[in-house]
């Protein structure tokens, strides 16, 4: 009797957990996609970077199409990187200088600044205008 009661308990309690996983993943499937649904809620701006205030903390740019935009940079804004990496320095990171060509992402109004998307690294100049050592000096 008290096999039969413990064999129905585990019964139980394997046919309720694997329910609840097929009920998550159902769950799972019919949610929107994180992309599809902030498309909705979200606005892309491209445009060059006329000026940077670190201590203020704002970022002005100037569209494609020549409007000239200001934003206030909170501690929710995400720098990202061409390859989808996040900057840690956000504001500071080197890539975000005047005429630097960026991607903002903003809230439907376009007016709340989401996400900055930042151009490559370029490569660094001052090395290739750098005379070349000569190597026959040294001996």
């Amino acid at each position: 009797m008290l096999r039969r009661l413990a064999v129905g308990l585990v019964g139980a309690v394997v046919l309720t957990g694997s329910l609840l996983t097929v009920a998550t993943a159902q769950d799972k499937k019919d949610a929107p996609k994180d992309k599809k649904a902030d498309s909705k809620d979200t606005k892309e701006i491209k445009g060059k970077i006329t000026k940077v205030d670190v201590d203020k903390m704002t970022l002005s740019i100037e569209t494609d199409d020549g409007k000239k935009l200001d934003f206030k940079v909170d501690d929710d804004v995400k720098f990202i990187g061409p390859n989808k990496g996040l900057s840690k320095q956000g504001i500071k990171d080197d890539r975000v200088k005047v005429g630097a060509q960026v991607t903002l992402t903003t809230d439907a109004t376009g007016k709340v600044l989401k996400e900055v998307h930042l151009p490559r690294r370029g490569k660094d100049k001052s090395a290739d205008k750098a005379p070349a050592k000569d190597a026959s000096k040294d001996k």
